[in-house]
């Protein structure tokens, strides 16, 4: 009951217990002034509440529209700035990715030219060690082959032996015959005319013997200049084949080092080419996936936008609150659902869902995110 009613009615009460006298009459309009005055004090105070009521929506609007735009430009900017810088980032990845590729790329050919079964350093150094011994075995049949000749041009001196003995029984038999020839010369002489014929055949015998000796001296002399020229071909030979056989060591020995030397270059560039190739194929699949790891710009800005719009609904929000208590008079509280639901509504991924039921999101090593 308000204060004026209740004043009436105690005054009247009073004026039917004092039976209407003037103290009664006094103290009546006295509750009724008292019931006047407490209900206008009571009217301007309930004025004075809904006044700061007001002013409090009014101020809780202001206060959204001033404060959300600011927050939904910081969002917008550190995203755009997120996304400028993670866009750079990634073309650059990916530059370094198409350089990677095509350095594995010239790395297996390389590998595959080294390990070439017809042209690669491999196939080279087989067919050059090859073909040096093919020199070298054709270099060792020719000293062989000198050799043979030199024991073949030795073995002649058993015939030089053969025809000096030759020409020691042709100057023999010349002495017999100057001696027959002597000897028939003197069987003439004791004869006189009748041993003529003995001086005939002494005459025959002497010229016999003359072109014998001579024909066994210069058999002689034919022989030493013959074993002379043997034993200087013999030794022009064996210096030939001394300096073969010491020529053939020398290159079998610069031979073997330049093939080792090859093999160890060959080998060493076969390891290079094959660690150049695995590291190069493990750079670029580790820089993939750190690419692929970059696309969380995408997450981040997707989410941000649903916040940054869920935070500019918040004038609207407020102005709408505004309207319906100056529609109804009855100030409902603020609902926080309402945006969260509009907000819920925009989630795509799981790590949102987990955020909004108030939890921490872990972070995942997958490279795929999680979709609804």
């Amino acid at each position: 009951m308000p204060p004026v009613g209740l004043a009436l009615a105690g005054a009247v009460t009073t004026l039917v217990t004092t039976g209407s006298s003037w103290v009664g009459i006094v103290l009546a309009l006295a509750q009724v002034a008292a019931g006047i005055g407490i209900g206008l004090w009571q009217s301007a105070r309930h004025a004075r509440m809904l006044a700061a009521i007001s002013a409090h929506l009014a101020s809780e609007q202001a206060f959204s529209a001033e404060v959300a735009p600011i927050w939904s430009g910081h969002i917008e900017a550190s995203r755009e700035q997120m996304e400028v810088a993670i866009s750079a980032l990634t073309r650059r990845f990916s530059g370094i990715v198409a350089k990677l590729a095509t350095a594995v790329e010239a790395a297996g050919m390389s590998h595959a030219t080294v390990q070439d079964s017809d042209n690669g350093l491999g196939a080279v150094f087989a067919r050059s060690q090859h073909e040096l011994g093919v020199v070298i075995e054709a270099q060792k049949a020719a000293t062989t082959s000198m050799l043979t000749m030199l024991e073949k041009v030795q073995g002649l001196r058993r015939f030089v032996t053969d025809l000096q003995g030759m020409a020691a029984d042709v100057a023999k038999i010349a002495q017999q015959s100057n001696l027959l020839a002597l000897n028939a010369a003197i069987e003439a002489a004791r004869f006189g005319e009748q041993g003529r014929g003995f001086a005939v055949v002494a005459k025959e015998f002497r010229l016999l013997s003359t072109m014998s000796g001579e024909t066994g001296r210069s058999i002689d002399e034919k022989v030493g200049v013959i074993h002379a020229g043997i034993l200087d071909a013999c030794a022009v030979v064996r210096e030939q084949v001394d300096q073969e056989e010491q020529s053939l060591v020398t290159t079998q020995t610069s031979v073997g080092r330049v093939l080792t030397e090859f093999k160890e270059i060959t080998d060493t560039l076969l390891q290079s080419s094959t660690l150049l190739k695995d590291e190069s194929t493990g750079i670029k699949s580790e820089i993939g996936d750190a690419l692929i790891q970059l696309q969380f710009q995408d997450r981040v800005s997707q989410i941000m936008n649903h916040v940054k719009d869920n935070i500019e609904r918040l004038p609207g929000y407020f102005q709408e609150h505004q309207q319906q208590y100056a529609q109804s008079g009855e100030l409902l509280p603020i609902d926080a659902q309402m945006l969260l639901t509009e907000l819920k509504n925009t989630y795509a991924m799981k790590d949102q869902h987990v955020i909004h039921q108030g939890e921490k999101a872990v972070q995942s090593t997958e490279t795929e995110i999680t979709f609804f």
